[in-house]
């Protein structure tokens, strides 16, 4: 199998290769016989795109991020939460969700929403 690689204009790597119906990995119960599609590969998701040129292969890293683009996420990846230990060091914790992000606010302080109105009122 044959795929191509490249670096996106994000610093993501990306793997490139025809895939299709026939590979028993693919687990496309929905899809007929002999189709095929451009599978792009990265540590953080999968995409597919069914319409694709029959010359991709030489396609530029520019062009081959244009069809990223109209490509559809098949699989996401996501990354385990980092959390402080014992000692403050920070460790991988699969269990643990990422801490939501609070939005800064104009004064530059990292506020609540519900914080900002309690001391507008005072």
């Amino acid at each position: 199998m044959e795929q191509t690689r490249f670096t996106d204009s994000d610093g993501v790597a990306w793997s490139v290769r025809e895939d299709g119906a026939d590979d028993p990995r693919a687990l496309t119960a929905d899809v007929p016989p002999g189709t095929t599609w451009l599978r792009f590969e990265s540590d953080l998701e999968v995409r597919r795109l069914w319409h694709y040129p029959d010359d991709w292969r030489g396609l530029s890293p520019i062009q081959l991020e244009s069809l990223l683009d109209r490509a559809s996420t098949v699989i996401a990846r996501f990354r385990p939460a980092m959390h402080t230990g014992a000692r403050g060091s920070a460790t991988l914790d699969p269990q643990r969700p990422a801490p939501a992000q609070v939005p800064s606010t104009a004064n530059g302080l990292n506020e609540s929403p519900v914080d900002q109105s309690r001391r507008d009122k005072k």
